[in-house]
């Protein structure tokens, strides 16, 4: 193994907080690939899957109500979608829902009050990508992942651009025991999911946000609805009017309160950066230049170390300084406006 070989592993091996089993391998179980094949792929900006954990539901009303929302039997105006269960049976229309149903909820006697009797995962690719091949792969990994002691149904959504799959899962097992979603599993099941795609030809990758460099979380899609719907979440308002009062302390001379989580942030970045660039530099060395100019402008193009609070506050400080602008006397007219050089700046 070569030194950028050496190097790349420690990108690609973690001991994720919570995770069962101990050191995860973000390279593939089954087909195991290369630190420098998978570090290629993620410089190269492969398409990364999505795995989200959407919600549970709550009781035999709740759940039917789920189900109809997934096969899309509560609207009329678009066309129903087939569910498929673990067993590979089709199950349509209201009829057949209730059914499943019941089925699910034949052991409700054994079930506590307020217990979550399903979880609900979204399972996406970009827009472009195989939506058959999406949905095979996704087949394939709930029967890997859950078939053995779970049942569950899945259903194959086209009305978004992107490619995704709503997939639903009885928490309570044939063994009794019910499904507890740890931290760290999502992560596996990304990886799990990803290589199903990479045999079926599809390229995917599901690397964690900080291998490449990135900071920010993900928006929560409740969120992300409200939004769409013109609403301002109160999360929202919170966030700003924190940022307001930490720019205006600033302004004052007062000190921020210390977050050490940010500073943890900042610190694994620096390493994971100069990790990737000691990687560049090995490859170089080792006479494979063009994987070392790859590797070079991917760290170039990172996005800034920055989380949501830092964007924030500089939105703040641009708008303050914007503001101050329109109301200074113009240096060329002596008139009220905003100075040439203080144009929006582009936060996307």
């Amino acid at each position: 193994m070569s030194d950028a070989d050496k190097t790349l592993a420690e990108l690609f091996e973690e001991r994720p907080r919570g995770a069962r089993n101990g050191t995860r391998d973000l390279r593939g179980n089954r087909n195991r690939r290369s630190s420098r094949d998978v570090a290629a792929g993620v410089a190269r900006r492969s398409p990364e899957v999505m795995v989200k954990i959407t919600g549970h539901t709550k009781g035999p009303a709740h759940l039917k109500s789920h189900l109809e929302y997934i096969s899309r039997e509560d609207d009329a105006k678009k066309p129903s979608v087939v569910l498929e269960n673990h067993r590979g049976e089709k199950i349509f229309g209201k009829a057949g829902i209730a059914a499943l149903r019941d089925e699910w909820m034949a052991d409700a006697g054994r079930r506590r009050k307020n217990t979550r009797d399903t979880t609900s995962v979204v399972l996406s690719m970009p827009p472009g990508t195989d939506r058959e091949k999406v949905t095979d792969a996704v087949r394939a990994f709930a029967s890997r992942r859950f078939a053995h002691n779970y049942q569950y149904v899945f259903a194959q959504h086209d009305d978004e651009a992107h490619a995704h799959v709503h997939l639903t899962i009885k928490n309570f097992g044939y063994d009794g025991r019910r499904l507890q979603v740890r931290r760290g599993d999502p992560q596996a099941w990304r990886e799990e999911f990803a290589e199903e795609l990479r045999e079926r030809g599809v390229d995917a990758e599901a690397t964690p946000r900080a291998v490449r460099g990135v900071v920010r979380k993900p928006t929560k899609q409740a969120v992300v609805q409200m939004r769409r719907r013109g609403v301002t979440p109160r999360t929202d308002r919170a966030k700003v009017a924190e940022a307001v009062a930490e720019v205006d302390a600033k302004r004052r001379g007062q000190k921020p309160p210390d977050r050490p989580w940010e500073d943890r942030i900042k610190e694994r970045q620096t390493k994971v950066r100069k990790t990737w660039l000691t990687a560049a530099k090995q490859s170089a060395i080792a006479g494979d230049r063009k994987l070392a100019d790859t590797l070079a402008q991917f760290v170039k193009d990172m996005p800034p170390l920055e989380t949501e609070r830092h964007k924030l506050e500089r939105q703040v400080v641009g708008q303050v300084s914007r503001g101050a602008a329109k109301d200074a006397p113009s240096r060329s007219t002596g008139r009220k406006g905003r100075d040439r050089g203080q144009q929006e700046q582009d936060e996307r």
